[in-house]
């Protein structure tokens, strides 16, 4: 559920939309659900080069989220759409919201399902899960647990990864959204205009500081400089923080017009992308204005609602919801040969995606 990108641009209206179609349109999923494109159960699940799990949302309260998996080799790239229903042999819930790959371990936020998934990455057969939360976010590997951001439970919870049982829940005011790792902090961005500096051993907020409404989005760029996202109501701000031996400073901020979507880095960590408008927008880090800001990728979507940036591959997939009913569609961008971009049939709302093993 998007609730402002990257994952891409999210935004409050767009919950509200999911919200209204669920009420004044539900016989459309009876329609959608004819489109879906299932292959298998394999016995082996599709391998190549270059494989990238593709989050789809779905609806809020329709229970129609999928995880599809593109598969690119030297000769051709290939969807594996409704993955995880073909291998585990149920939906995988409500809401598919984040994930992350660590160790032998996909983990996967199933925010309106109140739950987290561990999936085999190779063969994305479900191993365990965690079932008590309220409405989890995004995921965050802290040593060897996993910290889940939440909506509406005014904490983080903290999960151990062996079992996924809940071991410590930290008290929040209100809805956390990205979590990053700076310095020696784990920094999470507060929705009601605030980030949270937590030291990740004694798992306590030591520090606050103050930023726009409307905390999304967070990313440290080679210089160590914390970016923060921040998107409501159709305005949006980019502000980035140094951080010194001492205390933090502000080095930058600006606001725009328009949905901020997320901030993801390039190779070196000198360059950041993030979408807005409909288009991919990059900057250099010691920006200080939107003027700084260029047009990067003009994707020709109907509705950038998520992207990603394949560091080794060096590879954009950028995803659309369409009309956020209908199944929507990622376009596979690859840096280094244009003219190989490739358009996948997905599930409803594509919007977040993880670099499988």
């Amino acid at each position: 559920m998007k609730v402002s990108n990257f994952a891409l641009p999210t935004s409050p209206s767009k919950t509200f939309v999911n919200w209204a179609i669920c009420l004044l349109f539900p016989t459309l999923l009876l329609l959608q659900s004819c489109e879906d494109q299932v292959i298998g159960p394999p016995l082996v699940a599709p391998l190549g080069d270059e494989r990238v799990a593709v989050l789809c949302e779905g609806n809020f309260m329709w229970g129609n989220a999928k995880l599809d998996v593109i598969s690119t080799d030297t000769g051709s790239t290939w969807i594996w759409n409704n993955a995880f229903e073909s291998v585990n042999s149920k939906p995988i819930g409500d809401v598919l919201q984040s994930g992350l790959v660590a160790g032998n371990n996909l983990f996967l936020s199933v925010n309106n399902s109140g739950k987290v998934l561990a999936l085999d990455p190779v063969t994305l057969k479900q191993t365990k899960s965690n079932t008590t939360l309220k409405s989890p976010r995004n995921l965050l590997m802290v040593g060897s647990e996993l910290w889940v951001s939440d909506l509406y439970a005014n904490k983080i919870s903290v999960l151990d990864t062996s079992n996924l049982k809940t071991v410590k829940e930290i008290a929040v005011g209100g809805w956390t959204e990205t979590m990053v790792r700076w310095g020696e902090y784990v920094a999470v961005a507060a929705y009601k205009g605030e980030v949270l500096l937590v030291n990740p051993t004694t798992r306590v907020i030591e520090r606050t500081f103050k930023v726009d409404s409307g905390a999304l989005h967070l990313v440290v760029d080679a210089a160590q400089q914390l970016w923060v996202g921040c998107s409501v109501n159709g305005t949006a701000s980019l502000t980035a923080f140094a951080l010194g031996q001492i205390d933090f400073m502000e080095v930058a901020h600006w606001s725009m017009k328009g949905d901020l979507g997320s901030i993801q880095l390039s190779r070196n960590g000198g360059t950041l992308f993030v979408s807005r408008n409909n288009k991919l927008y990059s900057f250099r880090a010691d920006a200080q204005s939107e003027a700084n800001m260029s047009m990067f990728i003009d994707p020709g979507l109907t509705q950038l609602y998520g992207y990603y940036y394949d560091l080794g591959a060096n590879v954009f997939y950028f995803a659309d919801a369409k009309d956020y009913v209908s199944n929507g569609v990622v376009l596979r961008y690859p840096m280094d040969n244009p003219s190989k971009k490739s358009l996948h049939n997905t599930g409803v709302n594509p919007s977040f995606f993880v670099r499988l093993p």
